[in-house]
């Protein structure tokens, strides 16, 4: 283990391989990598050039393990749970516009050895935590000529659903500040059910069931409820996981100007002028399309959702979203973002 050099080299995939084991595959990740909104995007833009097809390295994961122990990188910042369409995707591009920032926006990777025991089943579960600092360390090394700038900042953006597996986050990292974004429930739901996101699907490809919700019972219970119900279990799990002190709650209607003035302070930033700027900019734009400008839609959305939503976001989620919105102020010491959320059945009404 002690030959082991992976200088300028990146892991962009894990998987297993029959009588192997969990293997990683490697690439010379260029700086903008880590500079889109998904993780997944910029491995697949990088790999539409020749010489990242034609340069590739494969290793074991006790390889990528132990490159972490010769070579330890950057303890991460921040780590970003969230519940999805509520900003996340502005917040991690917030901190990918600033030089020395290095970004991980839900990587596939870390998803993976998250949910090992069904993504990887040969890793044994006393080293799956291993791995998950791994893999984050092998994309912060403190002097890596292949991603420009020496990184000073690590921040990890984690799927939607990671917020259950918590507990191995802060086992990987036990000092690293957390932030939990959410949305009121309406507006999330009805921006899923325009564009639903694979993990919405039932018996969709990434495996993913936060509710636990039988197969035949998903089929028959329709899209929205069945949406109501994954994201309700996903909005509870971040009111289980949250921890005071570690913890910065945050509503999507604080951002852009939360970014600069809480969420960095957090995580432990003090952007001075010039990336306040930076970060201004990034946030005058779609997050997920740079080339489209950004135009706040959360009362459009609450006006394109039907009384039947309103009534299976409140059956479903809002007990979880109000509880987080009264930790919310008292731990900011502020009135609720939302208000009153119009158009809500009253008390005890069940969906038509």
């Amino acid at each position: 283990m002690d030959r082991l050099n992976f200088t300028g080299w990146s892991p962009i995939r894990i998987h297993e391989e029959p009588g192997r084991g969990p293997q990683v595959d490697w690439m010379r990740a260029p700086p903008e990598l880590t500079r889109r909104p998904f993780f997944a995007d910029g491995v697949q833009d990088a790999m539409q050039h020749p010489f990242h097809q034609a340069f590739r390295r494969q290793s074991s994961l006790e390889e990528l393990i132990g490159w972490a122990r010769v070579s330890p990188g950057l303890q991460p910042s921040g780590i970003v749970f969230h519940v999805s369409r509520c900003g996340s995707t502005l917040v991690s591009q917030a901190f990918a516009a600033l030089d020395g920032h290095v970004v991980l926006s839900e990587p596939p990777p870390l998803d993976d050895l998250l949910r090992a025991d069904r993504r990887l089943p040969s890793l044994a579960p006393d080293r799956a935590t291993d791995a998950v600092r791994a893999f984050a360390s092998a994309w912060a090394q403190p002097a890596a000529p292949a991603h420009g700038t020496p990184p000073r900042h690590l921040v990890i953006k984690c799927d939607c659903w990671s917020t259950d597996h918590a507990a191995r986050i802060a086992d990987a990292w036990p000092e690293a500040p957390w932030l939990f974004l959410y949305r009121d429930p309406v507006e999330v739901l009805v921006s899923q059910l325009q564009q639903r996101g694979a993990y919405l699907i039932p018996g969709g490809p990434l495996g993913v069931n936060p509710a636990g919700i039988p197969f035949d019972e998903a089929l028959g219970m329709g899209p929205e409820a069945y949406c109501a119900r994954t994201l309700g279990a996903i909005y509870e799990a971040m009111l289980r996981e949250f921890r005071p002190g570690r913890t910065l709650l945050l509503h999507y209607r604080q951002l852009p100007a939360a970014i600069a003035d809480t969420i960095a302070p957090h995580f432990g930033m003090q952007p001075d002028a010039s990336a306040r700027e930076r970060m201004r900019a990034a946030c005058g734009v779609h997050a997920k399309n740079p080339l489209q400008p950004f135009e706040p839609d959360a009362e459009r959305k609450r006006r394109a959702a039907p009384q039947r939503l309103h009534a299976l976001a409140e059956q479903w989620i809002a007990p979880h979203y109000d509880a987080l919105e009264r930790l919310r102020a008292a731990q900011d010491g502020l009135p609720r973002a939302t208000g009153e959320r119009p158009g809500v059945p009253a008390p005890g009404a069940t969906p038509p």
